[in-house]
Order: structure tokens, then C-alpha cells, then sequence
């Protein structure tokens, strides 16, 4: 009888913090559709909107947020992203040796590899939602994003990670917008950086997150230099899929919304974040078992955990901001 009594009590306390979340989502919706996204530019940088944000998104406006939030700088159109489209269609239903291909620039660029890598890595994009599989809902979405993208950009052409960051833009709005956001993103410096394999510009932001993870964990960072776990063995696939390839869906969101908020030091904060949320556990393991750990995080990881954690980063060394430190790792006579 008490434990049925204590049982009652547990799903009644349950079922009240769900109804309080399901109010304040709706609060938030409210706010968001009616006040904050109508008068984008005048709100974005108000401190209840960035309050708000850091809270995460509500789903049903997540998508034109982040739309507003990205931008197109690239000045990109839907009416390109069809020509696109039509372009890499017509690359994959040519003969094979042809000489009249539109995307003759795949050849220049030595991308030939890129529209065959595009297939097998659907089929590894988020392979438990199955929509993404051959025969799924968005199978044809993402690949038409991505081998549009190859002949917007062949001198880039598919790397494997893009796939990711396609199939969460797609989840959230339509396939010309997630189009023009996917384009901008990856033209952004880190990104740019990463996917075009500008080594020297890479090595930078290696470094100035080491001296994140020397400043903030100074035992792990030791750890971690003892057993070799150097950061292009985790810390690459991390910023190549923002996260969502390591993380569940609902928790990478959330990393999404502060990341299109603050810019790519908020990748590098999260990164210290998620170390210092099992730094316990991490200076235990070796570098097999610590590289496999943070390839794939625990699948119980929650939102409120990581954000708790990564509000214990601190990116400033020295009175040195994070754009100063990266400045100083580009040009070392800054230092």
C-alpha cells in the first residue's frame, strides 16, 4: 500500500513537470512568433532574446530562426539551388568517359568520387530515424541538397560530415532553404576551414582550443597528452557535424541554437564542455577507450546536463578573448 501511495505521488510529480514544460514551451512559441522573429533585427541582440535563446528554441520556430540566424551572405536563391539540382541530376544520369557533362568543373577538380561517397554516407545519417535510408521520406531530399552542393561548389566538393548538417537543416525547413543556410554555413571561416582542409588555419583552431582545455582542465589536458588523444581524433568530426553525429538529436538542437547565436566559439566551448561532463571518467580511460567514448557520448546525455557544464567554460585566457587567441595562433608574431 506505500509503495503504491509513493508510486502515485511519483507519476503525479511527473505528470506536473510535464504539464509546467509543455507551459512554458508554449510561452516561449508565443513570444518567439509574436515579438522576437517579426522584428528580427531589432530584438536579436536584446538581452531577453539571447536569455531565451540559450534556452533552446522552440521546435515549430527553430527552423525560421535559424534561417534568420545563419543568413545569406552568399546571396543565394532557390531559383539557383534548382539549377543545382538540374545540373548534378544530369552529372549522374551521364554516360560514364562523356566529354559534354555541364559540371565539366567535377573533372577539374578531381571531385568524380564525390556523388558515389554522397550515397554510402545517406545510408549513415542518422541511421535510426530511417528516413534518411534508400526508400525513407527525405532520402531524395538530402541527396538532391548534397549533390546540388557538389556543383555549386566542386573546388569543395562532399566531404563525409556535411551529411549531418544537410539532414538537420532539412528537418527543419525546406529543402531550398536548407540549401541556401547549408551553403552559408560551411562558408563561414571554421567551417571553411575544416572542409577545404586549410591545414595551417586548422592547426590554429587546434591550438587555441588547446589552451581552452589547458586553462579549463588542466589534469585532463595532461591526460590526454600523455595518451596521445590529440584533437583531430575527436574534436574534427565534432565541428564537421556541429555535433550532431556524437549526440542525440534533441541535445545537438540545442547545441545548434547557441552555436547560430554565438559563432564558432560556442563549437569549442561545448567541446570543453562535454570534457569537463565526464572529465571523472575521461582521466580513467586510454586512448582506444577514450577516443571510442567521445566518437559516440553516452546516449543518456541531457541537455540541462551539458549546458550546466558548458556554463563553467570560461574562453577568455590571459584578458585574452577567444578571437584574440585564435588571431595570435594565425599569426604568431600577435602573441
Amino acid at each position: 500500500m506505500i509503495s503504491e501511495i509513493k508510486e502515485a505521488k511519483q507519476r503525479k510529480k511527473v505528470l506536473q513537470n510535464q504539464l509546467k514544460a509543455e507551459d512554458e514551451l508554449a510561452h516561449a512559441t508565443k513570444i518567439w512568433s509574436q515579438e522576437i522573429l517579426p522584428k528580427w533585427n531589432q530584438m536579436k541582440s536584446q538581452r531577453r532574446t539571447l536569455e531565451l535563446w540559450w534556452q533552446g528554441a522552440p521546435p515549430c520556430v527553430r527552423g525560421k530562426l535559424w534561417r534568420l540566424a545563419i543568413s545569406n551572405d552568399l546571396n543565394i536563391t532557390h531559383d539557383l539551388y534548382g539549377i543545382c539540382v538540374a545540373r548534378a541530376q544530369e552529372r549522374l544520369n551521364s554516360t560514364p568517359g562523356s566529354t559534354d557533362s555541364v559540371c565539366d568543373s567535377f573533372r577539374d577538380a578531381d571531385r568524380e568520387a564525390s556523388m558515389e561517397l554522397i550515397q554510402l554516407d545517406i545510408s549513415r545519417t542518422f541511421p535510426h530515424l530511417c528516413i534518411f535510408q534508400k526508400g525513407g521520406p527525405y532520402y531524395d531530399m538530402l541527396h538532391c541538397l548534397l549533390a546540388a552542393y557538389v556543383c555549386y561548389r566542386p573546388d569543395v566538393g562532399y566531404v563525409q560530415g556535411m551529411s549531418f548538417i544537410a539532414a538537420i537543416l532539412i528537418l527543419n525547413m525546406d529543402a531550398p532553404d536548407a540549401f541556401i543556410c547549408f551553403a552559408n554555413l560551411l562558408n563561414r571561416p571554421c567551417h571553411r576551414a575544416f572542409y577545404s582542409l586549410d591545414q595551417p588555419l586548422m592547426e590554429a583552431y587546434y591550438s587555441t582550443y588547446n589552451e581552452l582545455l589547458k586553462e579549463n582542465l588542466p589534469s585532463l589536458f595532461a591526460h590526454f597528452e600523455c595518451s596521445k588523444l590529440t584533437p583531430d581524433l575527436y574534436l574534427l568530426d565534432w565541428v564537421y557535424t556541429v555535433f550532431s553525429k556524437a549526440m542525440s538529436l534533441d541535445v545537438a538542437s540545442r547545441v545548434w541554437d547557441v552555436f547560430l547565436r554565438d559563432g564558432e566559439e560556442f563549437l569549442f566551448r561545448t567541446a570543453i564542455g562535454v570534457l569537463h561532463l565526464y572529465q571523472d571518467s575521461l582521466l580513467n580511460m586510454d586512448f582506444l577507450s577514450g577516443s571510442k567514448f567521445l566518437t559516440k557520448l553516452p546516449d543518456d546525455l541531457t541537455a540541462a546536463q551539458l549546458f550546466k557544464s558548458i556554463s563553467s567554460v570560461h574562453t577568455i585566457i590571459s584578458k585574452r578573448s577567444f578571437g584574440q587567441i585564435l588571431a595570435s595562433q594565425t599569426h604568431p608574431s600577435d602573441k
